[in-house]
C-alpha cells in the first residue's frame, strides 16, 4: 500500500513526520493521515524526491524501492581501487540524509563512499570522519553549480568566511548559501540563480550553519 511504502521510506532516512510535513509545506496531521491510508498526496514526484526513493515504487509498488545509483553520482564511486593518493569519505544520496548525518555520531556508520585528494584534505587541515558529501538537487545555484554536483562539506568549519559557500539549516531545510556577516547579528543568504532566489537577511539566530563546503565536483 502507499501508506506503508511512504512510512517504510520516510523512516529508512530518519525524518519525522513533521520534518517531511516542513518540506511538503502539509502539516504534520497530513502525513500522519498518509501513512495511515486516509488519504494519498498530491504532490508523490516531490515527495519521492525528498524520500529519496523512485517515484513508480512510491505511487504503485513497481520496481526497485530505492535508486541504485543517485543522479549525477559517477558510478566509479564505491568500486574504485584503493589509492593511496585518495582518501574515502561519506556520500548521503541527498542533502537531508546528510544533513541528518551531521545530528548524529558517530558519523559514517552507514554512507555510500567518494574518494578525495589526501593532499587536499591535508592542507585544509580537514579530518575525514568530519566529511559528508552529497549531489545537488535544486536549481539554486544555476548557472553556476548545475544539478548532480556533488559537494563535500566540512562539519568542523562554522565559523562565517564573507563569500563562502555553506551547508545551512533554515526552517527545518537544508540549503546550500553563501553567506555574508551583516551587521545587528544579521547574515546575508545568497543564492547564484538570482532570477528565483532574492537574497535573505536574516538573523544568525535563525539559521543552523552545518558546515563549510570546501569542494564540489560538477558531472560533464
Amino acid at each position: 500500500m502507499l501508506s506503508d511504502r511512504i512510512k517504510q521510506a520516510r523512516q529508512r532516512i530518519g525524518l519525522s513526520q513533521q520534518q517531511i510535513a516542513d518540506k511538503m509545506g502539509v502539516s504534520k496531521t497530513a502525513v500522519f493521515k498518509w501513512e495511515c491510508g486516509h488519504y494519498e498526496p498530491k504532490n508523490l514526484d516531490i515527495l519521492a524526491n525528498i524520500l529519496s526513493v523512485n517515484l513508480a515504487w512510491l505511487r504503485e509498488g513497481r520496481g526497485k524501492p530505492f535508486p541504485t545509483q543517485t543522479t549525477g553520482v559517477p558510478a566509479v564511486i564505491d568500486i574504485a581501487p584503493y589509492n593511496q593518493d585518495e582518501t574515502q569519505v561519506c556520500l548521503y544520496p541527498s542533502i537531508e540524509m546528510a544533513g541528518y548525518a551531521h545530528s548524529k555520531q558517530p558519523y559514517g556508520q552507514h554512507c555510500k563512499k567518494f574518494s578525495l585528494s589526501t593532499e587536499l584534505l591535508a592542507r585544509k587541515k580537514i579530518s575525514p570522519e568530519m566529511v559528508v558529501c552529497f549531489p545537488v538537487r535544486d536549481n539554486s545555484m544555476d548557472p553556476i553549480i548545475p544539478h548532480g554536483t556533488i559537494f563535500a562539506v566540512d562539519l568542523n568549519r562554522t565559523n562565517i568566511i564573507d563569500g563562502n559557500l555553506y551547508l545551512i539549516k533554515q526552517n527545518h531545510q537544508y540549503r546550500i548559501r553563501k553567506l555574508y556577516s551583516m551587521p545587528y547579528d544579521e547574515v546575508r543568504l545568497h543564492a547564484y540563480n538570482k532570477a528565483e532566489y532574492q537574497d535573505e537577511y536574516v538573523s544568525v539566530k535563525h539559521i543552523v550553519i552545518v558546515g563549510r563546503i570546501f569542494y564540489y565536483a560538477v558531472g560533464l
